[in-house]
């Protein structure tokens, strides 16, 4: 009797024991393919933090190429949208720098991050997704960030870094 119990328990354990070990592996499959995909590369995030002397904005991306950066600083809080329809800035401020990510998409942006997000730094009070266009007609796609100002802002300064890839803007007091 208690041999058969061993000769029917032992593979019934081995089965249950490979069944676990293939749920990982079944859960990271699934994982990965619900990763997000972007042409060229996705916008994954933005943070900011101040400085002495200035605020400084980071676009967190994934991987791929870095994408051209196009830039327009004003007093006014008006924006055009791809379909030419003006639209608001929600964030007050005394100055607006729009930003636009050229080849880049907000990939699942705006499901893990607001479209407005608070700063209250000495400078940057906020950044604001504007909007996202994706790859058609022709055309690139892109994705435009607002950063809403207050105060004095002497200039600022553009550019990316690798490693990982990320766009950062300087704001200077």
């Amino acid at each position: 009797m208690r041999s058969t119990l061993t000769r029917l328990a032992i593979p019934a354990a081995l089965a249950a024991l490979a069944t676990l070990g293939s749920v990982p592996t079944t859960a990271a499959a699934a994982s990965q393919s619900a990763a997000e995909v972007c042409e060229d590369i996705c916008v994954d995030g933005v943070r900011a933090a101040t400085h002495t002397g200035y605020d400084r904005v980071v676009f967190d991306l994934g991987a791929g190429p870095l994408p051209t950066v196009e830039t327009t600083y004003g007093t006014s809080p008006w924006y055009m949208t791809p379909g030419g329809e003006p639209k608001e800035m929600l964030t007050r401020g005394s100055s607006y720098l729009s930003l636009s990510l050229k080849n880049a998409e907000s990939g699942d942006f705006s499901e893990i991050n607001p479209y407005v997000e608070l700063f209250g730094l000495p400078t940057v009070k906020a950044t604001q997704l504007l909007f996202t266009t994706g790859s058609s007609l022709g055309f690139s796609p892109a994705t435009d960030f607002g950063i809403t100002l207050d105060g004095p802002v002497s200039r600022y300064n553009v550019f990316t870094l690798t490693q990982p890839n990320r766009v950062v803007v300087d704001i200077y007091r």
